[in-house]
């Protein structure tokens, strides 16, 4: 049995010969090896050898998430440039001009937006000008490269950029200025938001017909920036609307709740999901072990990740880790693709995860808490 099958199996509420060990490492490995300070012994390798030397699977969205292209409409110019420190993204429309700076981070190979699109609901025309006239495209010779470049590592899984609210708070306009227009211009706002449903009408026609078993929505969820009131509002109906039609031509599907969502895991059995991604427990959520458990349990779902990040830190006793590791397997097991919490830090300790990867591999997943 391979990873790929693996994966099939424990989504199907089964049980695999073996647990899957699916560590996110892209960050790490990028900012380290921008900076000069990969392990002596992975100088040379690419990413995919070094997880093959650690006995992981990759989390394939990575891979895959370019093979679903954006096309911009007809009467739409997208311009990009950028400079030691900035990355420049300006739309041009008859409707006028829209403009986002991002500011490079760690080393250059992450970026934070300083400046979004939307400054106030004036540009909300603008922005529907061009997502109105957006469509999409499957590149399926790009998928059978990525496809045959994983092999058995990993299962295939496309990621969809975030929906309703939080695609306003997070790509558009920011959390503050996102939250201000929503409290004075309700209905601007919300006519936006049926511009996005339109918009991921079309996105979603090309995933259904896609080969994808498995959709990752890419959210970001943290109930300090969505609370349940806005959950319950505004992304409980995406969710709902989105998963069953997915549902409908065979595929599963995830969320990636990666804040704070204590508050939100009793609304997570009336999303339609499969599954929660990179759920942080405490010490570094807001959520213990057994209350995540208790509601995925209670909601017939599977989790992926699950160790917080920050045991992989120099500064945490391994020993600490190795004992969160076997009581997470001890409560999820065989409902868990197991990984980190959101990925590692580029400062982690890789050989830790080597350790965890071998706890996992010997850990035998059983029948009883099917």
């Amino acid at each position: 049995m391979n990873n790929r099958e693996r994966t099939i199996i424990i989504f199907n509420r089964k049980i695999p010969d073996r647990l899957v060990w699916q560590p996110r490492l892209h960050h790490w490995y990028y900012v380290n090896k921008a900076r000069g300070t990969l392990p002596k012994k992975y100088e040379g390798y690419d990413l995919l050898e070094i997880y093959d030397d650690l006995g992981a699977s990759p989390r394939a969205y990575h891979y895959f998430n370019d093979t679903i292209r954006c096309v911009e409409g007809e009467g739409v110019e997208l311009h990009r440039m950028e400079d030691r420190d900035y990355i420049y993204t300006k739309y041009v429309t008859p409707k006028g001009k829209l403009i986002q700076v991002e500011r490079k981070t760690e080393y250059g190979v992450a970026s934070m937006r300083v400046e979004y699109f939307l400054k106030s609901t004036d540009d909300f025309e603008i922005l529907a000008y061009i997502l109105r006239r957006q469509r999409f495209e499957f590149d399926k010779e790009l998928y059978l490269e990525r496809e045959k470049l994983l092999g058995d590592r990993s299962e295939p899984i496309i990621n969809v950029p975030w929906g309703s609210i939080q695609r306003l708070f997070i790509a558009y306009m920011g959390f503050e200025r996102g939250l201000i227009a929503l409290w004075r211009h309700k209905e601007k706002v919300e006519w936006l938001l049926q511009v996005f449903d339109e918009n991921d009408d079309e996105r979603f026609k090309i995933i259904k017909r896609a080969p994808f078993k498995i959709v990752n929505f890419g959210d970001n969820i943290d109930e300090n920036l969505c609370s349940p009131s806005l959950f319950k509002k505004y992304m409980l109906p995406y969710y709902q609307r989105r998963t069953k039609e997915l549902h409908e031509v065979g595929k599963f599907c995830t969320s990636h709740w990666d804040g704070k969502v204590k508050h939100l895991l009793p609304l997570a059995k009336e999303t339609g999901l499969d599954g929660l991604e990179c759920v942080p427990p405490e010490p570094q959520g807001n959520v213990t072990l057994k209350e995540l458990r208790e509601e995925l349990k209670l909601n017939g779902m599977i989790l992926v990740d699950g160790i917080p990040a920050i045991y992989f830190l120099p500064i945490f006793d391994v020993n600490r880790l190795k004992s969160f590791v076997y009581d997470l397997l001890d409560l999820f097991a065989p409902n868990i693709i197991v990984g980190i919490s959101d990925m590692l830090p580029p400062d982690g300790d890789i050989e830790r995860v080597r350790l965890v990867g071998e706890i996992v591999a010997n850990y035998i997943p059983n029948a009883y808490k099917l």
